[in-house]
């Protein structure tokens, strides 16, 4: 067996960049694009969470009072034997700027995405083998540091 196909690795890291842009920018439509229809989710904030829909309207209701900036450090990632599934762990800075009456304060949350892929049919990058998407996540907090009462806006 030749390995797995080395764009792919690419094409997960995109799927899990991707991610980090739909929060930044609240595309919450653009999470179709990361997820799996039927994805299982779990969020220090809400627990498990089934569906990806409901992961978005979990995600939109934590970040609409808030700005926020999703940066991507260590990464590994492993695509099983068949090319079909892959593990990725990747670390995350969140930095989230409050609005309104917390104006000029900030919480930042340092962690970790513990995802299962699936390879799809659907169009990935030029030389992948298809889209892969997360079918399940786990994030995982190390620390937390600032105002935590930006996340809950103009009512925290």
């Amino acid at each position: 067996m030749a390995g797995p196909n080395p764009i792919d690795y690419f094409a997960i890291r995109n799927t899990i960049a991707t991610y980090c842009v739909a929060l930044d920018t609240q595309d919450w439509q653009l999470l179709r694009k990361v997820f799996t229809e039927d994805v299982d989710a779990t969020y220090p904030f809400s627990g498990q969470i089934r569906g990806v829909q409901k992961v978005a309207d979990g995600i939109r209701n934590r970040l609409t009072p808030i700005t926020s900036q999703h940066a991507l450090t260590t990464q590994t990632i492993e695509i099983a034997k068949d090319g079909k599934t892959a593990t990725a762990t990747t670390y995350f800075t969140g930095i989230h700027f409050g609005k309104g009456k917390w104006q000029g304060q900030q919480v930042t949350a340092w962690g970790k995405y513990e995802d299962v892929l699936v390879l799809t049919d659907g169009e990935g990058i030029p030389g992948s083998s298809g889209h892969w998407l997360i079918s399940k996540r786990v994030v995982g907090f190390m620390g937390r540091l600032g105002e935590e009462g930006v996340m809950r806006g103009e009512d925290g």
